[in-house]
Parts: C-alpha cells; structure tokens; sequence
C-alpha cells in the first residue's frame, strides 16, 4: 500500500474515533452546563451575533458582561437588577443563581432583548 494511501486511511480512521466519541460522550448527560462567565458585545442597539442564550446552574453565579457602543440601562429581569451602561461603556452582572427560570437581559430604553438567561438545576 502506497504511503499516501495509508496517511489518508489513517486520517480517516481518526476521524471516525472523534465523531464516535462526540456522539456516544455528548448526548447522555441530563446535568445543567453553566455558561461560566459570559460577555455580550452590542453595536448600533443591538446584540453583535443576535439574542444570546446562556444557561447558569443554580447554586452557582451569574456572571455577565454587557459591553455596548449605545448608551443605555441594562436591565436583568426576573432578579431586577438594572445598570445604567455609558457609550463604549461596559457593566457586570456577578450574582448567585438562586431563582430558576428564565429571564430577559434587556437595553431598556431601546426595547432591545440582548439575552435570555436560563437558570436551571
């Protein structure tokens, strides 16, 4: 067998083990995966990449950052929290995670949805 063919085989067989191991490890787990910190760019209102969703564990910390070239109140829903962000400012939302549920991270005078926030078990 020609050394090409082998490399090409060899990198075809790996392949197969990677996507054996995504779906057999990936798709078993009912656990809750936190986001961990997350930070959300907005541009011109709006939410670079669109409406972010984002999942923290309960029991553990909501930790969020707003950076936005729009000069707004940034208001968590749900745990009430609101933020005045500056133009080209940013604001940090860290909190314990202690109400589920899910919850609109909103500009508030712009009326503009930049995440919803999911806190589960």
């Amino acid at each position: 067998m020609p050394r090409n063919q082998r490399f090409v085989l060899l990198g075809l067989a790996l392949a197969i083990v990677v996507v054996a191991a995504v779906v057999i490890g990936g798709g078993s787990s009912n656990a809750t995966k936190s986001a961990g910190p997350t930070t959300i760019v907005v541009k011109n209102a709006q939410p670079v990449g669109g409406v972010k969703s984002v999942t923290f564990k309960k029991g553990g910390t909501v930790d969020l950052t707003i950076q936005s070239d729009t000069a707004d109140e940034v208001h968590f829903h749900g745990y009430d929290v609101h933020k005045d962000v500056k133009k080209g400012g940013s604001v940090h939302f860290r909190f314990p995670a202690s109400i589920t549920g899910r919850f609109v991270v909103e500009l508030e005078k712009h009326k503009q949805t930049l995440a919803n926030v999911t806190v589960a078990q």
